[in-house]
Protein backbone atom coordinates (compact mmCIF):
# COMPACT_ATOMS: atom_id res chain seq x y z
CA UNK A 1 0.00 0.00 0.00
CA UNK A 2 1.48 3.01 -1.10
CA UNK A 3 2.23 5.67 1.92
CA UNK A 4 0.68 9.24 1.84
CA UNK A 5 2.46 12.01 0.85
CA UNK A 6 2.32 14.75 3.48
CA UNK A 7 2.46 18.28 2.41
CA UNK A 8 1.79 21.77 4.28
CA UNK A 9 -1.51 23.34 4.37
CA UNK A 10 -1.14 25.84 6.94
CA UNK A 11 2.23 27.10 8.21
CA UNK A 12 2.44 29.26 11.41
CA UNK A 13 6.04 30.55 13.01
CA UNK A 14 5.30 30.33 16.68
CA UNK A 15 8.34 31.49 19.51
CA UNK A 16 8.52 32.10 22.89
CA UNK A 17 6.76 35.17 25.10
CA UNK A 18 9.03 38.16 25.87
CA UNK A 19 8.51 40.79 28.39
CA UNK A 20 11.25 42.73 26.55
CA UNK A 21 8.94 44.35 24.33
CA UNK A 22 5.59 45.78 25.84
CA UNK A 23 4.18 46.54 22.27
CA UNK A 24 3.15 42.47 22.09
CA UNK A 25 0.16 41.03 23.29
CA UNK A 26 0.90 39.24 26.18
CA UNK A 27 0.08 35.42 26.42
CA UNK A 28 -2.79 34.42 28.13
CA UNK A 29 -2.97 31.62 30.55
CA UNK A 30 -4.76 29.19 29.31
CA UNK A 31 -4.37 26.17 31.99
CA UNK A 32 -7.73 24.68 32.42
CA UNK A 33 -9.71 25.88 29.78
CA UNK A 34 -11.17 24.98 26.61
CA UNK A 35 -9.27 26.88 23.36
CA UNK A 36 -10.76 27.45 20.21
CA UNK A 37 -8.81 28.23 16.99
CA UNK A 38 -9.29 28.53 13.51
CA UNK A 39 -6.73 28.62 10.31
CA UNK A 40 -7.10 29.11 6.90
CA UNK A 41 -6.12 25.73 4.54
CA UNK A 42 -3.75 26.36 1.72
CA UNK A 43 -3.98 23.39 0.04
CA UNK A 44 -6.83 20.48 0.11
CA UNK A 45 -6.43 16.64 0.84
CA UNK A 46 -8.28 13.31 1.87
CA UNK A 47 -6.84 13.01 5.55
CA UNK A 48 -4.92 15.93 7.47
CA UNK A 49 -2.16 15.95 10.89
CA UNK A 50 -2.04 18.38 13.07
CA UNK A 51 1.51 19.75 14.31
CA UNK A 52 2.03 21.26 17.62
CA UNK A 53 4.85 22.60 19.16
CA UNK A 54 5.55 23.01 23.31
CA UNK A 55 9.03 24.03 21.92
CA UNK A 56 9.55 26.92 24.52
CA UNK A 57 7.65 25.25 27.40
CA UNK A 58 8.85 24.12 30.75
CA UNK A 59 6.48 21.41 31.60
CA UNK A 60 4.66 19.12 29.55
CA UNK A 61 1.47 20.69 27.47
CA UNK A 62 -1.69 18.13 27.85
CA UNK A 63 -4.54 18.87 25.58
CA UNK A 64 -7.84 16.74 26.49
CA UNK A 65 -11.02 16.48 24.29
CA UNK A 66 -8.98 17.81 21.07
CA UNK A 67 -11.26 17.60 17.89
CA UNK A 68 -10.80 19.37 14.77
CA UNK A 69 -13.35 20.49 12.11
CA UNK A 70 -14.18 21.76 8.69
CA UNK A 71 -16.79 21.85 6.26
CA UNK A 72 -16.92 18.47 5.90
CA UNK A 73 -17.24 17.32 9.26
CA UNK A 74 -15.74 17.02 12.30
CA UNK A 75 -13.16 14.43 14.15
CA UNK A 76 -12.49 14.01 17.72
CA UNK A 77 -8.68 12.91 18.73
CA UNK A 78 -8.81 12.23 22.71
CA UNK A 79 -6.10 13.56 24.75
CA UNK A 80 -2.43 14.20 23.67
CA UNK A 81 0.68 14.63 25.84
CA UNK A 82 3.39 16.56 24.33
CA UNK A 83 6.68 16.63 25.87
CA UNK A 84 8.57 19.96 27.13
CA UNK A 85 10.76 21.13 24.45
CA UNK A 86 8.89 18.62 21.70
CA UNK A 87 7.19 19.40 17.93
CA UNK A 88 5.50 16.44 17.37
CA UNK A 89 2.88 15.49 14.98
CA UNK A 90 -0.57 13.83 15.04
CA UNK A 91 -1.67 10.55 13.47
CA UNK A 92 -3.29 10.51 10.27
CA UNK A 93 -6.78 12.03 10.76
CA UNK A 94 -9.89 10.71 8.60
CA UNK A 95 -11.21 13.95 7.95
CA UNK A 96 -11.59 15.77 4.01
CA UNK A 97 -10.99 19.00 3.97
CA UNK A 98 -10.70 21.20 0.97
CA UNK A 99 -8.33 24.55 -0.21
CA UNK A 100 -9.97 27.35 1.51
CA UNK A 101 -11.61 25.75 4.14
CA UNK A 102 -11.03 26.99 7.81
CA UNK A 103 -10.19 24.48 9.95
CA UNK A 104 -11.23 24.76 13.43
CA UNK A 105 -9.35 23.12 16.55
CA UNK A 106 -10.80 22.88 19.99
CA UNK A 107 -8.86 21.45 23.21
CA UNK A 108 -9.05 21.98 26.50
CA UNK A 109 -5.53 22.60 28.14
CA UNK A 110 -5.28 21.18 31.58
CA UNK A 111 -4.27 22.85 34.86
CA UNK A 112 -0.65 23.71 34.65
CA UNK A 113 0.05 24.43 30.93
CA UNK A 114 3.50 25.80 30.20
CA UNK A 115 4.11 28.92 29.01
CA UNK A 116 3.07 28.84 25.36
CA UNK A 117 5.07 28.89 22.26
CA UNK A 118 2.86 30.92 20.24
CA UNK A 119 2.95 33.41 17.13
CA UNK A 120 1.87 36.27 18.76
CA UNK A 121 -0.30 38.08 16.40
CA UNK A 122 -2.07 35.95 13.86
CA UNK A 123 -4.66 37.94 12.55
CA UNK A 124 -7.18 35.38 13.01
CA UNK A 125 -9.99 35.32 16.42
CA UNK A 126 -9.73 32.82 18.97
CA UNK A 127 -11.27 32.22 21.72
CA UNK A 128 -11.27 30.89 25.42
CA UNK A 129 -14.48 30.83 27.18
CA UNK A 130 -15.59 34.32 27.12
CA UNK A 131 -11.95 35.40 26.33
CA UNK A 132 -11.07 36.33 22.90
CA UNK A 133 -7.66 36.63 21.38
CA UNK A 134 -5.53 36.89 18.33
CA UNK A 135 -2.82 35.06 18.60
CA UNK A 136 -1.88 31.30 17.81
CA UNK A 137 -1.15 28.70 20.54
CA UNK A 138 0.80 25.53 19.62
CA UNK A 139 -0.49 25.11 16.49
CA UNK A 140 2.62 25.38 14.03
CA UNK A 141 1.56 23.30 11.06
CA UNK A 142 -1.63 21.55 9.67
CA UNK A 143 -0.40 18.85 6.86
CA UNK A 144 -2.38 17.26 4.31
CA UNK A 145 -2.30 13.88 1.81
CA UNK A 146 -2.13 15.70 -1.04
CA UNK A 147 0.58 14.21 -3.58
CA UNK A 148 -0.18 16.32 -6.72
CA UNK A 149 2.96 18.14 -7.33
CA UNK A 150 2.70 21.95 -6.48
CA UNK A 151 4.50 25.14 -6.60
CA UNK A 152 4.94 25.74 -3.03
CA UNK A 153 5.91 29.45 -2.15
CA UNK A 154 7.26 30.97 1.57
CA UNK A 155 6.95 33.61 2.82
CA UNK A 156 9.39 34.28 4.48
CA UNK A 157 9.66 37.78 7.27
CA UNK A 158 8.34 39.75 9.78
CA UNK A 159 5.18 41.65 10.83
CA UNK A 160 4.81 42.93 7.49
CA UNK A 161 4.79 39.70 5.54
CA UNK A 162 2.79 38.27 8.84
CA UNK A 163 0.07 40.78 8.04
CA UNK A 164 -0.02 43.32 11.66
CA UNK A 165 -1.94 46.21 10.39
CA UNK A 166 -4.24 43.81 8.08
CA UNK A 167 -7.90 43.51 9.14
CA UNK A 168 -8.21 41.03 11.50
CA UNK A 169 -10.26 37.60 10.21
CA UNK A 170 -10.23 38.96 6.54
CA UNK A 171 -7.10 36.92 5.43
CA UNK A 172 -5.95 40.35 4.02
CA UNK A 173 -2.06 39.90 5.00
CA UNK A 174 0.39 40.18 1.88
CA UNK A 175 0.45 35.89 1.50
CA UNK A 176 -3.22 36.06 1.34
CA UNK A 177 -3.72 38.19 -1.55
CA UNK A 178 -0.71 36.49 -3.25
CA UNK A 179 -2.19 32.90 -2.53
CA UNK A 180 -5.35 34.46 -4.33
CA UNK A 181 -3.24 36.34 -7.66
CA UNK A 182 -1.98 32.79 -7.69
CA UNK A 183 -5.30 30.92 -7.69
CA UNK A 184 -5.23 30.16 -11.64
CA UNK A 185 -1.75 28.45 -11.14
CA UNK A 186 -2.19 25.80 -8.36
CA UNK A 187 0.26 27.41 -6.06
CA UNK A 188 0.39 27.22 -2.92
CA UNK A 189 1.05 30.28 -0.27
CA UNK A 190 2.65 30.03 2.94
CA UNK A 191 3.21 32.73 5.33
CA UNK A 192 6.52 32.05 7.61
CA UNK A 193 6.59 35.56 8.68
CA UNK A 194 7.24 36.58 12.69
CA UNK A 195 6.56 39.97 14.22
CA UNK A 196 9.14 41.55 15.50
CA UNK A 197 11.90 39.33 14.31
CA UNK A 198 15.46 40.74 13.35
CA UNK A 199 17.72 39.22 10.55
CA UNK A 200 21.38 39.28 12.21
CA UNK A 201 20.57 39.13 16.03
CA UNK A 202 18.04 37.60 18.15
CA UNK A 203 15.24 40.10 18.66
CA UNK A 204 11.57 38.27 19.16
CA UNK A 205 12.79 35.01 18.61
CA UNK A 206 15.82 33.78 17.14
CA UNK A 207 17.04 35.45 13.80
CA UNK A 208 16.27 35.02 10.11
CA UNK A 209 19.31 34.04 9.71
CA UNK A 210 18.43 31.13 12.29
CA UNK A 211 15.28 30.53 11.25
CA UNK A 212 15.43 30.36 8.00
CA UNK A 213 16.54 26.57 8.01
CA UNK A 214 13.89 25.83 10.60
CA UNK A 215 11.39 27.00 8.33
CA UNK A 216 12.64 25.16 4.87
CA UNK A 217 13.35 21.95 6.82
CA UNK A 218 9.94 21.81 8.13
CA UNK A 219 8.40 22.72 4.35
CA UNK A 220 10.57 20.61 2.50
CA UNK A 221 8.01 20.86 -0.72
CA UNK A 222 8.86 24.83 -0.88
CA UNK A 223 9.89 25.52 -4.28
CA UNK A 224 9.77 28.96 -3.79
CA UNK A 225 10.69 31.77 -0.92
CA UNK A 226 10.16 35.28 -0.71
CA UNK A 227 12.78 37.16 1.81
CA UNK A 228 11.84 40.34 3.57
CA UNK A 229 13.44 41.33 6.39
CA UNK A 230 15.08 44.73 7.78
CA UNK A 231 12.76 47.09 9.13
CA UNK A 232 13.51 45.45 12.71
CA UNK A 233 16.97 45.55 12.60
CA UNK A 234 16.97 49.47 12.02
CA UNK A 235 14.35 49.91 14.56
CA UNK A 236 14.73 47.33 17.42
CA UNK A 237 18.21 48.77 18.40
CA UNK A 238 16.41 51.53 20.14
CA UNK A 239 14.51 49.10 22.17
CA UNK A 240 17.22 46.75 22.98
CA UNK A 241 19.92 49.42 23.75
CA UNK A 242 22.61 47.66 21.04
CA UNK A 243 23.13 49.11 17.05
CA UNK A 244 22.20 49.43 14.00
CA UNK A 245 23.88 47.24 11.76
CA UNK A 246 25.90 48.39 9.10
CA UNK A 247 24.07 48.18 5.77
CA UNK A 248 26.77 46.24 3.85
CA UNK A 249 26.04 43.54 7.06
CA UNK A 250 22.49 43.79 6.18
CA UNK A 251 22.29 43.20 2.89
CA UNK A 252 25.26 40.48 3.25
CA UNK A 253 22.49 38.70 5.50
CA UNK A 254 19.50 38.76 3.51
CA UNK A 255 22.04 37.63 0.42
CA UNK A 256 23.01 34.38 2.71
CA UNK A 257 19.64 33.66 3.06
CA UNK A 258 18.83 34.01 -0.70
CA UNK A 259 21.97 31.64 -0.89
CA UNK A 260 21.07 29.15 1.63
CA UNK A 261 17.94 28.55 -0.19
CA UNK A 262 19.50 28.37 -3.54
CA UNK A 263 21.56 25.81 -2.39
CA UNK A 264 18.56 24.12 -1.05
CA UNK A 265 17.10 23.97 -4.78
CA UNK A 266 14.61 26.43 -4.05
CA UNK A 267 14.36 29.25 -5.47
CA UNK A 268 14.57 32.70 -3.66
CA UNK A 269 13.17 36.11 -4.39
CA UNK A 270 14.35 38.61 -2.62
CA UNK A 271 12.39 41.46 -1.01
CA UNK A 272 13.06 45.58 -0.39
CA UNK A 273 12.50 46.78 2.75
CA UNK A 274 9.50 48.55 2.66
CA UNK A 275 9.03 52.84 3.55
CA UNK A 276 8.99 53.71 7.46
CA UNK A 277 9.54 57.14 7.78
CA UNK A 278 6.13 58.14 9.61
CA UNK A 279 6.57 55.36 11.85
CA UNK A 280 5.71 55.37 15.40
CA UNK A 281 9.50 54.52 16.82
CA UNK A 282 11.17 58.01 16.71
CA UNK A 283 14.12 55.94 15.32
CA UNK A 284 12.27 55.62 11.93
CA UNK A 285 12.21 59.45 11.07
CA UNK A 286 15.88 59.78 11.85
CA UNK A 287 17.97 60.86 8.30
CA UNK A 288 20.65 57.48 9.48
CA UNK A 289 17.66 55.27 9.58
CA UNK A 290 16.24 56.41 6.17
CA UNK A 291 19.88 55.90 4.85
CA UNK A 292 20.17 52.42 6.26
CA UNK A 293 16.95 51.14 4.47
CA UNK A 294 18.08 52.82 0.78
CA UNK A 295 21.30 51.55 1.13
CA UNK A 296 20.30 48.03 1.75
CA UNK A 297 17.70 48.45 -1.20
CA UNK A 298 20.33 49.39 -3.24
CA UNK A 299 22.19 46.60 -2.87
CA UNK A 300 19.75 44.23 -3.43
CA UNK A 301 18.92 45.74 -6.25
CA UNK A 302 22.22 45.88 -7.85
CA UNK A 303 22.97 42.54 -7.46
CA UNK A 304 22.58 40.05 -10.39
CA UNK A 305 21.38 36.18 -8.80
CA UNK A 306 18.63 36.49 -7.32
CA UNK A 307 15.26 38.29 -8.61
CA UNK A 308 14.30 41.15 -6.61
CA UNK A 309 10.52 42.33 -5.13
CA UNK A 310 10.50 46.16 -5.28
CA UNK A 311 8.44 46.14 -2.26
CA UNK A 312 9.34 49.58 -1.34
CA UNK A 313 8.49 51.24 -4.94
CA UNK A 314 4.95 49.24 -4.23
CA UNK A 315 4.57 50.62 -1.03
CA UNK A 316 5.57 54.17 -0.90
CA UNK A 317 4.39 57.87 -1.34
CA UNK A 318 5.73 59.36 -4.77
CA UNK A 319 5.77 62.62 -3.36
CA UNK A 320 7.45 61.11 -0.14
CA UNK A 321 8.90 58.28 -0.90
CA UNK A 322 10.73 57.33 2.54
CA UNK A 323 6.74 56.92 3.52
CA UNK A 324 4.18 54.86 2.62
CA UNK A 325 1.43 56.32 0.63
CA UNK A 326 -1.28 57.09 2.83
CA UNK A 327 -3.96 54.07 1.41
CA UNK A 328 -0.80 51.83 2.04
CA UNK A 329 -0.93 52.70 5.75
CA UNK A 330 -2.55 50.66 8.58
CA UNK A 331 -2.25 53.57 10.87
CA UNK A 332 1.25 53.56 12.19
CA UNK A 333 3.52 54.95 9.73
CA UNK A 334 5.24 51.32 8.40
CA UNK A 335 2.70 48.23 8.49
CA UNK A 336 1.18 48.12 5.15
CA UNK A 337 -3.10 48.55 5.52
CA UNK A 338 -4.82 46.08 3.17
CA UNK A 339 -4.32 47.55 0.83
CA UNK A 340 -0.75 47.85 0.63
CA UNK A 341 -0.88 43.83 1.25
CA UNK A 342 -2.57 43.75 -1.83
CA UNK A 343 -0.17 46.21 -3.34
CA UNK A 344 2.59 44.24 -2.04
CA UNK A 345 0.83 40.84 -3.39
CA UNK A 346 0.68 42.48 -7.22
CA UNK A 347 4.58 43.15 -7.02
CA UNK A 348 5.36 40.08 -5.92
CA UNK A 349 3.36 38.06 -8.75
CA UNK A 350 4.73 40.14 -10.96
CA UNK A 351 8.12 38.97 -10.16
CA UNK A 352 6.95 35.44 -9.92
CA UNK A 353 5.59 35.16 -13.06
CA UNK A 354 8.62 36.17 -14.21
CA UNK A 355 10.06 32.62 -13.09
CA UNK A 356 7.26 30.83 -14.37
CA UNK A 357 4.50 31.01 -12.05
CA UNK A 358 1.59 31.90 -12.97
Amino acid sequence: MTQPTWTTAHFAALAAPDARLPFLPVPLDLSGQSVRQTVRLARGGRALRLVFSNAYGERPLILEELTVSSAQGERRLGRWEIPSGAVETSAEIGLPVEEGDDLVVTARVADGAPAPTYLHSAQRTGSAGDVEFTSLYWLTQVLVDDERPRTVVVAFGDSITRGDGTTVDGEARYPDHLRRALAGTGAVVLNAGLGANRVRVEGYGVPMVERFARVLDAVPEATHVTILGGTNDIALPSVYGDEQPAPQDLAGSLLTLAAQARDRGVQPVLGTVPPFGAGELPVFQEPVSEHLRTTVNKTLAAQRDYPVIDFAAALADPDRPAHLAPAHDSGDGFHPSDAGARAMAVAAAETLAGLGVG
